[in-house]
Parts: C-alpha cells; structure tokens; sequence
C-alpha cells in the first residue's frame, strides 16, 4: 500500500496503567552485637523489634537495587540485684538486587517490605545473636498513553462508525509522607524520667477521605514506652501508655472524591527524644514519626470513538492499535477479627499488670471463592507485661493465631487478580487470670481487584485515491446471504455501498441483520448507484 495523506482529526490523551510484573526476594539477614559496657550482663532476653529504611530504590532493566538499612531492637532483663530491664539497638546494611525480568526504562515501580521472621538469643551474657528473614517485594508497571479519537467532520461519501468506550485512567501514583509531632508530658505522681527503655508506637483508627486536591487522614497514634525513674522510693521502673488523636491534609493534585481509590498508610519511622519541661525537669518526652502514604486513585469515564471509517471516493485505511490495560474492578476495605486466648508457658512469670501490646500480621492462602476473595493467614500478638517476680520485673508472651475472611466482592472472574495489604487496625488484651489473656484483633484488609482487558483504537484515518482496479474487480450486483456476526457495516463497506442505500434497496426498517438473509448489494462510486429489492 503506498503511504496517503493523514486525515486530521481530533484527538484525547488518556494514560492507559497495565502491571508488567512482580517479584519477591527474601533475605536472611544475621549479626552478632556484643553488649556495651555501661550496659548490664544478660540474664533473659524479653522482646524484640525489626524495621526496614530504604534509603534507595534504582530501577534498571530487569532489575531493581535496594539499598537500605535494617534497624533492630532487644529488650532484655538485665543482671543485678534489681533485675532492671535495658535495650541495646544494632543495625544491618543492605544492598540487595531484585530481578524482574519485565521491567524496561520508563516503567514505574511499586516497592513495599516485610519481616517475616525475627530472632534474638544470647550467646553468652555479652553478646547477642540477630537472624531475621526480610521480604523486598516489587511491582513494574507502565503507563501507556493513549489517543481517544472522536468523529471527524461530515463530508459526502466519507462514513464514519463510532463505538461507546469505557475506560479508567489513574489520576494518581505516587508517595508521600505525613510528619506527626508531638509532645507528651507526665501526669503528676509520675516520676521524672532517668531514661527510656524501650518504646512501643503503632498506628491504629485510621480513616481515610480524598477531597478536592487534597486527602484528609485521621487516626490515632498509640504510643507506650518504659523508662527508669529517678524517685527510688517508688520503684526505678516506670512506664506510660497514650494515645495521639491526629487528623491532617496531604496535597494531592487530581484528587476528588468521586474517584475510585485507596491510601496505604504504614508507619515508616518513629523517633522518640527526652526533653525537659518548663520547669527545667526531665518530664517531657517529644514524638517524631513519619508515616509513608501510598497513593493510587482512578478516574473512570467513557464516550464514543471512532472505531471505523469507508468512503465511495477514495480509499480511507484505518490505523489502529491495540493496548493491552489492567482494568480495576473493586477496590476493598474491610475489617476482619482474629484472636483467642493465651496460656504462659510453665515456667512463665505470672502477670502482674499489662503493658502493651501488638501483632504482626501474615497472609498465607488466597482463592476465589464464590463469594469473593477468601484470605486465610496468621496473626502473632505479643504482650508484654509486669510481673510479681523480683527476679524478672518485666516478660513478655507471645502466640499466634490463624485467620479466615472473604473479602465479598461481585465483581471478580477466573482472570481476575488482586493486591491485598494486612495491617493490624486494633488490638485489646484482657487478663483471665494471672496464667491467662484473652486477644481481641481487628485487621484491616485492603484489597484490589483488577483484570486485564483489551482497547482496540483507531489512531489515524489514511487517505488514498480510489483504487479503481479494486472496484473493477467487484460485481456490480450481488445477492449476499448474511453470515453469523456480520453486521449492515460490515456489509456495505466490503461491497463499496452505504448502509443507507443497502437499508433502502432492501426494505430494512431496521440496521440490524440476521444470518442467513439475503441483501441485494449494488456497487456504488463517488455516491453513484441504484438497486432494487430482493
């Protein structure tokens, strides 16, 4: 075919999102951190904490370089004769390549962790062992854009066909930060503070609204840390448990609240600084935490584009293209409860009083199920608490509990896939008895559901003088038997006639057709032509 003119036409950019690929690489990671020497000996380890820092995430093709830091945390019950708890923090660097064969120059990256497991022992009273088992998980995706044309002007002879098209367009992509600061002070009757122990920060009670431009987020963050006091006539061990109320706006261009959309919210960093109050005494402690948001939110509209093109007197070829896109079809936010009762092990301190506590959430099993997404996993609470034994003040107890829950969705097909983030939205521990607490979890369960769909477009409309030798090659009368899937354009188009004449000569009230009736198609050039009736 020789190259033609192009017709101009009027054209919509939307950005088509289609994922490329994921990926998973889980790291051990171990380190042996011998115990500082203004630090007392160990004599039992209590708990332990673990975070990763990404300090860089590099894209590159078919791989992905993280960089970043492990930090971890061991609490334990020191020697002494008062058996006073201390911590001591070490940290681990990592550089890890994730290979995703997919990925190319251009995609976007979605980058998340997980701390799959985390284990401290003592090897002897000065030194600890650190193993942990850490998740670097990764996503590409890219954004394809696209051209929506519309009808071009009437002309005689030129006849357009447009098509209803439905589509989604991500309006946002990206990460952001959110910075809470605040300040505690002790209530009286509490002693001063010598120094902070161990502290314990988690996010519970979030809520979530785009608006205008921006997303408004509100929440709670629950903030629990041990510290020694300096008033020994009531004990050198302290501890204070409150809640931070937050609410805050976060820029977001595109944001509205008609869009279809999520925010994952986690908590990435939380510092903790001792200062003193107006008074000039050590009673105030301030709060720096930073939460990672991430953000996605979709726009859906739809219209009639052109879809396909003929004319009597030139040649006209459309140029399509087809794009591949992941088609969004639910986005969920559900709470599911998990839970039970937990027994200490012989041996155990009994509980004298509750501190804190927590959980890490993992998810295992996910089907499809009648109902919608079944996700099945384990939840693994941990409290620490006080204890009427002189010789270990302070213990923790840890358990682990499964979990069941449909996420009910109409919405989902055999192709369909799904995105789901756990987190813990909130926890209660009630003491049975001095052996026994009884677990109370709310988890909140994300989810995404998407499936991969096709838009076949017409970019360009390519024109050409009339082949004659074509036309010279058709009857210029033919009966024609409707076939199955055939349509009055099809027909008309491929016999050189319009669907107005061929409607005409045939009596069709109608543009539908059925298979196995037969149309009388007469030939028609540059808007010349006649025909009778079968």
């Amino acid at each position: 075919m020789k190259e033609g003119r192009t017709m101009e036409l009027v054209r919509r950019y939307i950005g088509l999102n289609r994922r490329k690929g994921g990926a998973v690489s889980q790291i051990t990671l171990e380190e042996d951190l011998n115990v500082p020497d203004q630090k007392p000996d160990i004599f039992r380890i209590i708990h332990k904490q673990g975070e990763f820092r990404a300090d860089e995430i590099k894209g590159e093709i078919g791989k992905i370089k993280v960089r970043g830091v492990f930090f971890y945390r061991i609490l334990y019950v020191g020697e002494g004769a008062d058996r006073m708890p201390d911590a001591l923090e070490g940290s681990v660097p990592v550089e890890e390549t994730v290979f995703l064969n997919e990925l190319e120059d251009g995609d976007g990256l979605d980058f998340s962790w997980e701390l799959e497991d985390l284990h401290a022992s003592a090897i002897h009273s000065r030194k600890v062992n650190m193993k942990c088992v850490l998740a670097l998980k990764a996503e590409a995706y890219r954004e394809q854009p696209a051209a929506l044309v519309g009808a071009p002007p009437e002309e005689k002879d030129l006849f357009i066909r447009t098509c209803p098209v439905s589509v989604q367009q991500e309006t946002v992509h990206k990460k952001d930060t959110l910075r809470i600061r605040e300040e505690l002070t002790l209530p009286p009757g509490k002693p001063n503070i010598r120094k902070i122990i161990w502290k314990e920060l988690r996010l519970q009670g979030l809520g979530i609204r785009p608006e205008e431009g921006k997303v408004i987020i509100k929440g709670e963050l629950s903030v629990f840390f041990l510290y020694e006091g300096e008033a020994e006539d009531v004990g050198r061990l302290q501890w204070l448990e409150q809640s931070i109320p937050f609410q805050q706006e976060i820029e977001c261009e595109g944001c509205r609240p008609d869009l279809t959309g999520k925010t994952e919210v986690s908590l990435q960093r939380a510092d903790m600084e001792l200062q003193a109050d107006y008074d000039g005494e050590p009673r105030t402690v301030r709060i720096d935490a930073v939460l990672e948001l991430r953000m996605r939110y979709l726009e859906e509209s739809s219209g009639e584009v052109l879809c396909d093109a003929y004319s009597l007197d030139r040649e006209i070829h459309p140029v399509r293209q087809t794009y591949a896109w992941d088609f969004v079809q639910g986005i969920s936010d559900a709470r599911a409860r998990a839970g039970g009762r937990l027994k200490l092990e012989e041996g155990a301190p009994s509980i004298l009083q509750i501190l804190s506590a927590g959980a890490q959430i993992h998810a295992g099993h996910m089907e499809i199920s009648e109902k919608g997404l079944q996700v099945q996993g384990m939840t693994e609470p941990w409290v620490l608490y006080t204890t009427s034994d002189d010789a270990q003040p302070v213990a923790c107890v840890m358990g682990s509990f499964p979990f069941d829950y449909t996420v009910e969705t109409s919405e989902l097909s055999e192709n369909s896939g799904w995105q789901v983030s756990l987190g813990l939205d909130q926890i209660t521990v009630n003491m049975q008895d001095e052996r026994e607490v009884e677990i109370k979890m709310v988890l909140q369960i994300q989810a995404l559901f998407q499936c991969q769909r096709e838009l076949d477009l017409v970019e360009d409309l390519e024109e050409e003088p009339l082949d004659m030798e074509r036309l010279k090659r058709m009857p210029g009368m033919v009966i024609h038997v409707v076939q199955p899937g055939e349509s009055l354009w099809d027909i008309a188009r491929e016999h050189a006639a319009s669907c107005a004449a061929v409607a005409e000569l045939n009596e069709l009230k109608e543009e539908a057709v059925r298979p196995g009736q037969k149309l009388l198609l007469i030939k028609e050039i540059s808007g010349r032509g006649n025909g009778g009736t079968v």
